[in-house]
């Protein structure tokens, strides 16, 4: 008996090792952990970057994560993008650092793009951004509007292969303030959101088509036709 146990060990021994299959996680698991971030770990970058891929052993379900929190937790301005260039320029405004985003949770399409990336980087995950244009696909439109439908929005690398994604058309979350209306209204909203994130942040729901999404799939289901510079 002792002498059949040793030739099943080694036979053992000698068989092909394998390695193990990073685990993938399902959408609603990582939504589901993404929503119980605790407030002072969103206070930086590196801390909040830290929580949101500590569970996970590949970049996908990492970037999933990162692309889940922003999604939910950052505000979209439709009173500066609709506003146009003249809001901008008289306030200033050239974009928000990554850091400056997670303190006003309130920013546009490169607002965005800039946290995703700056989050990604600091996961060690290989990420980009893309300037391009996006307009509605199924209405005619001349040039000069499609030039003005300005867009960014991201990539990372996995398994050699570019993942695009779109936090700001996977938010639902905004400010609610148009831009018809007035920037005393816009700075209320403001203000208000940074009051209701002091203590906890606040959830909102989001699109995860715009995770790991085909443009052409796009062009389909969501009526959007988008085009890189």
């Amino acid at each position: 008996m002792k002498k059949l146990f040793y030739h099943l060990l080694f036979a053992l021994l000698l068989l092909p090792t394998f390695k193990v299959e990073a685990k993938y996680y399902s959408s609603a698991q990582i939504e589901r952990f993404v929503n119980k971030t605790p407030r002072d770990t969103e206070k930086n970058i590196s801390s909040l970057v830290a929580f949101l891929e500590k569970p996970f052993d590949n970049d996908y379900d990492k970037a999933k994560a990162i692309a889940f929190w922003i999604a939910s937790h950052i505000y979209y301005d439709e009173y500066l993008y609709n506003n146009g260039g003249a809001t901008r320029l008289r306030q200033k405004y050239n974009g928000q650092s990554a850091k400056d985003l997670l303190r006003t949770r309130v920013g546009i399409c490169g607002d965005f793009a800039e946290l995703f990336e700056t989050m990604c980087k600091r996961a060690g995950i290989r990420v980009g951004t893309i300037s391009g244009y996006v307009y509605p696909a199924n209405k005619y439109l001349s040039s000069s509007v499609k030039r003005n439908s300005g867009h960014a929005w991201n990539y990372f690398i996995y398994k050699g292969d570019k993942i695009y994604v779109d936090t700001t058309f996977m938010s639902k979350g905004s400010t609610g303030i148009k831009g018809s209306a007035s920037e005393l209204g816009r700075r209320r909203a403001i203000n208000n959101i940074r009051k209701q994130n002091k203590k906890k942040s606040k959830v909102n729901g989001f699109d995860e088509f715009y995770f790991d999404f085909d443009y052409k799939d796009e062009e389909y289901k969501r009526r959007y036709k988008r085009k890189e510079r």
